[in-house]
């Protein structure tokens, strides 16, 4: 870049892009980020200093939503106190509440559904030509591909990579199809092409994700999707880890999981949100969806994928919980011995049919079994990470743990990003995004800890380290 290109960059506004919610959510705001440097903007980590701040909201939970306008207001400061002339609210919370959100929050200047990320910089540019219409809204069927410009929002080694959009599975307690529309697949090229493009750039993990990964290539008749995706992921060189989030426990094949056990590339990790263990809760969730009960879904991972990582998500105090099947989820909980649990309190969204179910739990006693079953699986992860002790186990090197610069920290195979803990590691020097062989020496609640084994990476070759975070 020129001294005359630098100036004429640091002349240019900045914005500034706050995104909340799932990692699905994260990938719509690469989107943005792109859409928002091709209106000129320099992208800044500071709403503070920014001409225009954008929230990629969440709508999916009530509580959601609370964070998202929170948000919104406490950033809407910026417009009296800051730098911030524009204020602009996309996503899930905009696509559920429409034309309630513009008079309920004046602060904000521009408004777009789920179907506008690739579209935001034509029409913020027509916003602030015109100023009129702040409100941008219609049924989702926005789906990326390959080809869709992005602004990474991880590190170089690591990615999401989202197959799917939408859902067609209806549980009575969501609100996903309204706000993401119907189950849309990408093609099995199209997703090669991204993934490809990554490898290029130096990524070594990849996570798969969607609403449901486990549909995915349904919408077109093809039932082995995944299965076919996973095989031509397989021909991607410098992609070293392949894990695959949201899988529904309905669609889980014992092909689906051979293929998984063949792959050099996919690690033994699922996560399979079940919901609940109880049968009549699973119907009242239209979660049954087949003749397969949660018992036979675990069953089939640990006999066709032994050394498989389950991650689930469960769901306490839906209408008509009696304690006898809370009781029950919880030896449901103790039989399968998790790796990780995320338990959440069923919330009444409104529009959802499970709202107007009879038979309401009061949220104190939801929360007191919450509290309960996560105890419980606390036990349970502390005992299954005191396996690792003594082994020595592939790690990738994240880079130095924001608690002290004494200590590096990284993920196994078996963790994956932001949700599964993490190995705190001593004793050697490591580049960021390197796989090293790591000797685990204790384990806690949720975190592991060890020391580098050897200055080699997973293939045995001499680790370059230029730019390593060195102890």
């Amino acid at each position: 870049m020129t001294g005359v290109e630098k100036a004429a960059d640091q002349a240019a506004p900045k914005a500034s892009l706050i995104s909340l919610g799932c990692a699905k959510n994260l990938v719509d705001s690469e989107v943005l980020a792109h859409q928002l440097t091709a209106l000129g903007y320099r992208l800044s980590g500071n709403p503070g200093e920014a001409s225009l701040i954008v929230v990629n909201t969440c709508g999916f939970l009530e509580s959601a939503v609370e964070e998202a306008i929170e948000t919104l207001l406490d950033v809407s400061r910026f417009k009296k106190n800051g730098s911030c002339r524009h204020l602009a609210a996309v996503g899930c919370m905009v696509q559920r509440y429409g034309k309630k959100l513009v008079d309920l929050l004046p602060e904000v200047d521009f408004f777009a559904g789920t179907s506008q990320y690739a579209e935001f910089a034509s029409l913020f540019r027509q916003f602030l030509e015109d100023g009129r219409r702040r409100l941008h809204l219609r049924r989702s069927t926005y789906l990326l591909t390959a080809e869709t410009p992005k602004e990474r929002a991880t590190a170089r080694h690591t990615a999401y990579v989202k197959i799917a959009e939408g859902c067609s599975n209806r549980c009575s307690f969501c609100l996903i199809p309204k706000l993401r529309g119907p189950f849309r697949s990408r093609t099995v090229g199209d997703v090669v092409r991204e993934i490809s493009s990554l490898a290029e750039a130096g990524t070594v993990e990849v996570n798969l994700i969607a609403q449901d990964i486990t549909a995915f290539g349904s919408d077109r008749n093809d039932s082995a999707g995944l299965i076919r995706l996973i095989e031509a992921i397989e021909a991607v060189a410098g992609i070293r880890w392949v894990r695959l989030l949201y899988a529904h426990p309905q669609r889980i094949t014992a092909d689906l999981l051979k293929t998984m056990n063949a792959s050099r590339k996919v690690v033994p990790y699922l996560d399979v949100p079940f919901q609940h263990s109880a049968p009549g809760i699973l119907q009242a969730m239209h979660r049954s969806g087949g003749c397969k009960s949660v018992e036979q879904v675990v069953e089939l991972i640990r006999s066709e994928l032994p050394e498989a990582t389950l991650r689930t998500s469960l769901m306490v105090g839906f209408p008509g919980e009696t304690k006898k099947e809370f009781k029950a989820l919880c030896a449901f909980v103790e039989r399968a011995q998790f790796d990780h649990v995320g338990v959440f309190v069923f919330s009444p969204e409104k529009g959802s049919l499970a709202a107007r179910f009879p038979g309401r739990v009061s949220r104190r006693t939801a929360e007191r079994r919450r509290s309960d079953l996560m105890e419980i699986q606390r036990a349970i992860s502390r005992r299954r990470l005191r396996r690792w002790v003594g082994r020595r186990v592939p790690v990738l090197v994240e880079g130095v743990h924001p608690e002290t610069d004494l200590l590096l920290v990284g993920r196994t195979a078996h963790q994956a990003p932001e949700v599964d803990g993490s190995v705190l590691i001593t004793g050697g020097t490591a580049e960021v995004g390197r796989i090293l062989d790591i000797t685990i020496t204790g384990s806690h609640d949720y975190d592991l800890e060890g020391f580098v084994a050897e200055a080699t990476d997973e293939r045995g070759e001499a680790a370059e380290n230029p730019s390593a975070a060195r102890l």
